[in-house]
């Protein structure tokens, strides 16, 4: 028979504190799962430089750094693979990125989804178990232009940066709208410029017959209103490739994507998240793992394989920075004399807005996907709380629910996967998934 391999995952480590090992029965048992996994994954959601490097504008937020000594805590908490494929990669520049590697390389934690390069950022990393040898693919949707990994030439090098799975947004309207955007670009001279810019040849033309470009958006004519997303398609062809890749060289495959983009509420996913999430297992992958959102959003068990659009926040810590560059200050309309604690303090309106507001940042759930050899066997959701509500400095740190919670957590989870036909039944305080 195959020998079984059990797999968990969370979402996003925005860890920015030692994680010391709690004494509280619920922290105990929840590191006790981990620990129980072969393969326990989660994603970097920092970089290791201690404010090393510099930041960068587009932050994905805010710029993000910790001591390094974080990744071995994640080490010794369990986890052995991890993804740093995201929009918080490239915070302190090039050089918090690749030392970011260096430190995750020194602690012995398997990562994908950055590198020197594009072919080094997009290749698959190997976790060897004694259950078996396990690839992961990891790749990111949200980022800055430029953050994306720049691919070698003979004469020419590459730029360090994150695996991209980049997509293209249409904007559907019907066709009177249509004809007023072409107006406004007509009158306005955008349109004039825009194709100036392709006479020159910087600029693009349209990808899609009918589709007409303004103000850098793409519109095209349809039966309802809506945004519509599909994965650009040179990124999803060396994503596949490298999901191809994996199958043959491992026992079992796992893919990362760190993909805010929602399609009407941020506990849906975006079409094209959906479609890459497809394709990959098409491909060859055994799970696909999704984050970015910061909150939960369903499972699919698509061809026999799970897929976890997002598995939300598993520790974060975003209100524990020590440092603020200078134009995170400005991007949230701070005053230069604030310290860091009255910044986030402003930026919630004193926890009445923004993730101090809403309990479902400070909620997950961690699975455990038991697969006989690539057949998947068993799911089982563990309900998991970050303390929402609790006071500084109390909130940000996983602990199992308490069993009222908890089954609020795991109907919430059932809630969102109905949607693709999966049947969650909650069972002494466990989700288990019907496959």
């Amino acid at each position: 028979m195959a020998k079984p391999i059990v797999v968990t995952a969370t979402g996003d480590a925005l860890i920015t504190r030692r994680m010391p090992d709690y004494p509280d029965e619920l922290f105990r048992r929840l590191v006790g799962l981990i620990r129980s996994a072969d393969v326990a994954f989660t994603n970097m959601e920092m970089t290791l430089s201690y404010y090393e490097g510099s930041p960068v504008v587009e932050s994905g937020g805010m710029n993000l750094s910790a001591e390094p000594g974080v990744a071995r805590d994640l080490r010794r908490m369990g986890f052995n693979l991890t993804a740093f494929a995201n929009n918080h990669t490239l915070n302190y520049g090039e050089h918090g990125c690749l030392e970011t590697l260096r430190v995750l390389r020194e602690v012995d934690f398997v990562c994908a989804g950055a590198g020197r390069h594009l072919d080094e950022a997009r290749s698959p990393a190997y976790l060897e178990t004694a259950a078996g040898r396990v690839g992961l693919v990891a790749c990111a949707s949200t980022f800055a232009k430029g953050q994306e990994a720049g691919a070698q030439r003979p004469d020419t090098p590459g730029r360090p940066g994150l695996n991209p799975q980049r997509f293209d947004t249409l904007y559907v309207v019907d066709q009177e709208h249509y004809d007023a955007v072409k107006r406004i670009a007509e009158l306005t001279g955008a349109e004039k410029w825009r194709q100036w810019r392709i006479w020159m040849g910087f600029g693009k033309p349209p990808k899609r017959e009918g589709e007409f470009i303004f103000a850098e958006r793409s519109f095209i004519i349809g039966d309802r209103f809506e945004i519509r997303t599909e994965p650009n398609e040179d990124d999803l062809a060396g994503n596949l490739r490298s999901v191809r890749i994996a199958r043959e060289m491992s026992d079992l495959t796992l893919v990362s994507i760190h993909a805010h983009e929602p399609k009407d509420e941020m506990w849906k996913p975006a079409d094209f998240i959906v479609e890459f999430a497809h394709a990959c297992i098409d491909a060859g992958a055994d799970m696909v793992i999704g984050h970015g959102p910061h909150m939960l959003r369903g499972l699919e068990i698509y061809k026999g394989k799970p897929i976890f659009y997002s598995l939300g926040n598993f520790i974060f810590q975003y209100e524990y920075l020590q440092r603020i560059p200078a134009d995170d200050y400005m991007t949230m309309s701070a005053d230069p004399s604030m310290t860091p604690p009255e910044v986030f303090r402003l930026v919630s309106q004193n926890d009445t807005r923004s993730f101090p507001a809403e309990p479902r940042y400070w909620e997950t759930v961690l699975p455990l996907c038991t697969f006989a050899g690539r057949e998947l066997s068993a799911i089982e959701l563990h309900p998991v709380t970050l303390g929402p509500g609790a006071s500084w400095p109390q909130r940000g740190t996983p602990r199992l629910a308490e069993p009222r919670h908890g089954e609020e957590i795991l109907r919430w989870m059932a809630e969102l996967s109905a949607a693709y036909g999966t049947v969650i039944d909650i069972v002494d305080g466990v989700g288990r998934v019907r496959l």
